[in-house]
């Protein structure tokens, strides 16, 4: 099913790929380069790649990862389980773990946060933690104190990188053989970028009869 989502199908693999800032993409870049992942606090809207960016990192480095999405699974049964599992095995790579967690403002900040806090210094010498959120004020300060914090602005270069996300877009719709009108596919970016994802799911509905 996620291959039949333009989200998923044409997800950037690597950090080259991803339509960001080079400022932000160069501290990602050195973590590949090290191949050292650290805990990191992703922070921005809906849509802009910090789930992206998190993946490409793993895929580049090579090491064994997992999403949990903190909006479905926000229980702490979640963290006694599925976490505390994974993060205590050790990787078939022979490398660092890796876990993400999507949407982690959504987790309790009374309960699940906290043990969070337990979790990421528990299994520090064998499992890193990257954390997205779209509200970095609804993350406690002891997850913030234990992450490099990165705040996905894309301020001042924002026509840049529409313009870069639309010739992506052209080319997804080639790929597709979907026939398009330009101003349309322009005029759906200038309204929701840089949400990418909005944007590529509104232009798949759209291309259901085979044009746009």
């Amino acid at each position: 099913m996620e291959q039949l989502l333009w989200t998923e199908k044409y997800r950037p693999q690597t950090i080259e790929d991803c339509i960001l800032p080079e400022r932000l993409k160069k501290p990602f870049q050195e973590y590949v380069n090290q191949k050292n992942i650290p805990n990191l606090l992703l922070t921005g809207g809906p849509g802009v790649g910090k789930t992206t960016i998190a993946k490409a990192m793993c895929n580049e480095v090579g090491c064994d990862f997992m999403v949990i999405n903190g909006s479905d699974e926000r229980g702490i049964d979640v963290l006694r389980t599925k976490i505390k599992s994974y993060a205590s095995s050790m990787s078939f790579s022979g490398g660092r773990k890796v876990i993400i967690i999507d949407e982690a403002d959504y987790l309790n900040p009374n309960s699940t946060q906290p043990a969070l806090r337990g979790a990421i210094e528990e299994f520090s010498s064998n499992c890193s933690f990257i954390f997205t959120c779209n509200f970095k004020n609804r993350i406690i300060d002891p997850i913030h104190s234990r992450c490099a914090v990165v705040d996905f602005k894309v301020n001042g270069q924002k026509a840049k990188l529409a313009s870069q996300f639309f010739k992506r877009v052209e080319w997804i719709l080639e790929q597709e053989g979907i026939t398009y009108d330009k101003e349309v596919v322009a005029a759906v970016i200038t309204k929701y970028f840089p949400d990418g994802r909005r944007i590529l799911n509104e232009l798949q509905r759209y291309s259901a009869s085979g044009t746009i």
